[in-house]
């Protein structure tokens, strides 16, 4: 994923719930990364199911920068309203091997089958490829698209605010 999803859910605000993202049209095999910018615990949380169908709940529990990933393509994930006296703030993002990528084709033209709105055109996804330097220091280097699409709605909040003035509105009535 080009630009990672910003995401603040401020006290008694509910954020998401239960979905895997194949629901929302991302490749089955896209994994995710959650990365908190403040404590998570409890009601200021993320829930997910350890496999598909499972049901098994539980809360992801860190702090700051803690990368976590799960396989949130077919793993039931949500948040339960923050019941905290903090707001949470957290970056998620999807990684696709390239592998993967052309492994699916977008089966919105198939019987049963879905479009992938995240490839069905350029920009949500970089590819990239791993490089050790000479010191021995791994980097990942974006070789396509060789710049950045401008982001777009695919991407979360805040590509996805059609009226500033409507949102600046809201957050200062609150």
């Amino acid at each position: 994923q080009s630009f990672p999803c910003i995401r603040i859910v401020q006290p008694e605000e509910f954020s998401i719930g239960p979905h895997a993202d194949v629901a929302y049209g991302h490749h089955p095999c896209s994994v995710n990364f959650y990365i908190p910018l403040t404590r998570i615990g409890g009601s200021s949380s993320l829930f997910l199911e350890s496999r598909p169908g499972a049901e098994d709940w539980h809360a992801m529990e860190g702090s700051f920068g803690d990368a976590k990933h799960f396989s949130g393509a077919i793993c039931l994930h949500w948040t339960t309203e923050n019941k905290t006296s903090m707001s949470r703030a957290s970056l998620d993002f999807r990684l696709l091997d390239g592998n993967m990528y052309h492994s699916l084709k977008c089966g919105g033209n198939l019987p049963g089958g879905q479009t992938d709105v995240y490839r069905k055109s350029p920009g949500y996804y970089s590819k990239c490829v791993k490089q050790v330097l000479e010191d021995g220091r791994i980097i990942w280097k974006r070789i396509s698209p060789t710049s950045l699409t401008p982001p777009d709605f695919r991407m979360g909040f805040p590509w996805t605010v059609n009226s500033w003035d409507k949102f600046w509105r809201k957050v200062s009535s609150a």
